[in-house]
């Protein structure tokens, strides 16, 4: 029975005189897919790179079914002398791409398709799916048991801990795990150190390079969004929180834009601003103002990004539109597009981390607008995912991930102290990650006292 089974492991195998070879995209030479395999369809677009060895029990498929004309392009596609474990399966139907000489372990699932969820009077699995791209750069090790889950980006040589649920941007030469996936160390490549032979060469694609940068200059920032960015009489506000971190971190940053106030809450008009911050000691310099949505915002971006010359935006803007405009996560979209092409308009280059929508109270009493949040961050995410390159980076900061609106917020919309942390250590992550700009937040968040009523006290 040894003998035998040693037989169909060698004879069952398909390498590139094996017919199966000839129906994928490409076949490289010295590829390998071990037997038994696993499900495998749509192979006139899936690529395999040269010297790629693919364990036994592996899923490789491109497309929902057999039978689809998926275009002209591959799907799929490994690079080359990659490894794939047993027992993985990597499932596409846009876009996934692996790059060279990447070490997938067994049990790995990635794809670039979740199912919606958002429709609660229709079941998850007849609701429409999503597909965003995910871009596996040269070099990556994924150790058994991770998924990597729609609009995922892993820069090169970035290793992913066993078990880790990975989705978002990560940068070059980093070590992720957890769930949901985060930085845990960085290896700055050493400058002198000649590059190995075996080392990966450069990608040739532009979706798996994460930029560097240079910070030996003032980095000017601009915070654009509605009055959760603004902030009220007596408050810090998120943008004090993450300035105060940056600097504790030697970040030399220049926080610009048209206003530097806060909103006089204290009276009945709308619109007069004081600077009763609670700490008045920092750039207050921004673009935030109460009642402002991305409906209107898109139609001033270009101009305040050509006068104020950010080269970061930081955007916390949505639940306007969702609330008092009624927006549509469809027509959202639309509008969160023509943002983002006008704010590259007035300052080509700029880098843009857009905030998801935070959780108000009113999601918490209407599962309805809270499904509307649910499914404006979707957007969010594929935006990003679509329109993010090298050149002109734009990136999510997962705000709403940790901030809830019973326990970080003085109104169930507008945050308390431990809100505005939660905020300010969702950009200040992102920043980190992605740009190599200072560093993470630091956990466990401190227990910060409420301002005091009396700052909101109405005098009229």
């Amino acid at each position: 029975m040894r003998r035998a089974w040693a037989w169909a492991e060698r004879t069952g195998a398909v390498t590139g005189e094996a017919p199966e070879a000839h129906r994928f995209a490409y076949f490289g030479t010295g590829a390998r897919i071990g037997f038994p395999g696993g499900c495998r369809y749509g192979e006139p677009w899936i690529h395999l790179g040269d010297g790629t060895l693919v364990g036994s029990q592996v899923t490789l498929t491109a497309g929902l079914l057999p039978g689809l004309d998926l275009g002209p392009d591959p799907v799929l596609r490994l690079g080359r002398e990659c490894v794939v474990g047993r027992g993985t399966h990597i499932v596409a139907h846009e876009s996934v791409t692996v790059g060279d000489h990447v070490f997938i372990a067994p049990n790995v699932y990635i794809t670039d398709q979740n199912h919606g969820y958002t429709d609660p009077s229709t079941p998850i699995g007849a609701q429409p799916p999503h597909n965003h791209p995910v871009s596996i750069g040269d070099g990556c090790w994924i150790a058994a048991g991770a998924v990597v889950l729609p609009g995922t980006r892993l820069g090169r040589n970035v290793a992913v801990a066993a078990g880790a649920v990975v989705r978002g941007t990560f940068p070059d030469h980093c070590l992720i795990g957890g769930v949901p996936a985060r930085v845990l160390r960085t290896y700055p490549p050493e400058p002198d150190r000649p590059p190995s032979p075996l080392a990966p060469t450069p990608p040739t694609y532009e979706e798996n390079t994460v930029p560097t940068n240079d910070h030996d200059h003032v980095i000017n920032v601009m915070i654009v969004g509605d009055s959760i960015s603004h902030g009220s009489s007596g408050d810090w506000t998120w943008r004090y929180r993450l300035w105060t971190h940056l600097r504790a971190h030697d970040v030399d940053l220049d926080l610009v834009g048209p206003k530097d106030t806060l909103d006089n809450i204290r009276t009945a008009e709308v619109g007069d601003d004081d600077d009763t911050y609670a700490d008045p000691d920092f750039d207050r310099d921004h673009d935030a103002q109460w009642g402002r949505p991305y409906v209107h915002e898109k139609e001033e971006i270009e101009a305040k990004t050509r006068e104020h010359d950010p080269e970061y935006l930081l955007v916390l803007l949505g639940i306007n539109d969702l609330f008092w405009y009624g927006v549509e996560p469809e027509r959202f979209e639309a509008n969160l597009r023509e943002f983002v092409a006008r704010a590259r308009a007035g300052r080509p280059g700029v880098a843009i981390a857009l905030g998801t929508v935070l959780n108000c109270q009113k999601a918490v009493d209407e599962p309805a607008f809270a499904a509307r949040v649910d499914a404006t961050n979707d957007r969010i995410r594929a935006v990003a995912a679509d329109l993010d390159s090298a050149a002109e980076p734009l990136v999510v900061a997962e705000t709403a991930a940790e901030f809830s609106a019973p326990e970080h917020t003085w109104d169930g919309t507008h945050p308390n102290p431990n809100g505005e942390i939660r905020i300010a250590a969702a950009f200040a992550d992102t920043l980190a990650d992605r740009f190599g700009i200072g560093s993470r937040y630091p956990r466990p968040y401190p227990d910060v006292s409420p301002v005091s009523p009396q700052a909101k006290a109405n005098i009229d």
